[in-house]
């Protein structure tokens, strides 16, 4: 009989000391808000006790896509495609291609080389400040940064790249990747590795982790987005409200959302952050690479008000070059609900 095996070798640093053994993290598995179009009925059901993603939603109003008839299918795509027009409204905020908008109050502190990622002060408490991040490629200095700078602790994951397993003393690195809906061009191309990938939603990993809270979550993980919301109805509806901030990075072309339960998830992070409390305090729009672009977007993004699409635009050189808008970065902050 062949028996398909694997190996976890974890650091138990990561581990907290409650923490006895693998099984028992296994065992466990199983400012104002910016509310409108309706805001989403808050979920109230426990969720630490199932073990594993759950076949139906736990979330008292919405379903996974799976559970609904093709009729209900198209009504809770109608409900959700408010929340697309309304935030690429906000995307786009008069922006006639790309631009960055600070829709919210907080001060805002960069994070990481390059474009890096945005975070809102004021620093958690060190004592109490974890973090999550996917999508590091061969840069970890958001990682490193963040660690540094406001002693938080990390665990940072991207199946593509091989790093060091401490990327710092507080912050640990593992092949390891993010769900997501559909295989996308690093998984197709087998990018760092020909073999599957192993991955984890992040209510999954909180469970693991055993913690009650996480204060920053990182998603930079092409199609990892997408993801998000199925993972949250399958496994815990509340978890968003034991994040104080996300920064996530959303790619919306074909080569990511590629079908109406795509865009149904994609669209349904909006209502689930709301419910939880998080406000939209920093955007971005900016272009994909011109091989992402050029498939072009689902007819219903194309009809919205969300950015999707690019253009032709002259270089220095006299040539031309692919000008897109279909990719962009959020950040989100919580506060408590009134």
């Amino acid at each position: 009989m062949y028996v398909n095996c694997a190996m976890f070798i974890i650091d138990s640093s990561l581990i907290p000391p409650s923490t006895s053994a693998l099984a028992t993290a296994l065992a466990l598995e199983g400012k104002p808000s910016q509310t409108s179009p309706g805001r989403a009925a808050a979920a109230v059901q426990p969720s630490d006790s199932f073990v594993g993603p759950s076949s139906k939603s736990l979330h008292s109003k919405w379903k996974l896509w799976h559970e609904m008839t093709v009729v209900q299918q198209e009504e809770a795509l109608k409900e959700v495609m408010p929340y697309i027009e309304k935030y690429g409204k906000l995307l786009r905020n008069g922006h006639r291609w790309q631009g960055d908008t600070k829709h919210g109050s907080c001060s805002l502190h960069k994070f990481g080389d390059g474009n890096g990622h945005q975070l809102c002060n004021p620093p958690p408490d060190p004592k109490n400040c974890n973090f999550f991040s996917f999508g590091i490629n061969n840069d970890p200095s958001f990682d490193r940064e963040i660690a540094t700078e406001w002693g938080c602790r990390g665990f940072a994951g991207d199946p593509t790249v091989n790093l060091d397993s401490r990327l710092h003393p507080k912050v640990t690195f593992h092949n390891l990747g993010a769900t997501m809906l559909m295989k996308n061009e690093e998984q197709i191309n087998d990018k760092g590795t020909s073999e599957e990938w192993w991955s984890t939603s992040m209510p999954s990993l909180r469970r693991f982790l055993t913690l009650d809270r996480v204060e920053i979550i990182k998603l930079d993980c092409e199609g990892c987005e997408v993801a998000f919301a199925r993972d949250i109805l399958a496994e815990d509806p509340t978890f968003l409200s034991k994040v104080d901030q996300i920064s996530i990075e959303t790619h919306v072309t074909r080569a990511w959302i590629n079908s109406t339960e795509h865009l149904y998830y994609f669209a349904l992070q909006f209502p689930l952050l709301e419910e939880a409390g998080h406000v939209l305090e920093w955007s971005s729009i900016f272009g994909c690479s011109k091989r992402h672009e050029e498939p072009g977007c689902l007819p219903e993004l194309n009809a919205s008000a969300w950015p999707c699409g690019y253009k032709k635009a002259k270089s220095q050189r006299g040539g031309t070059f692919t000008r897109g808008i279909s990719c962009q970065d959020f950040l989100w902050k919580r506060y408590p609900l009134e």
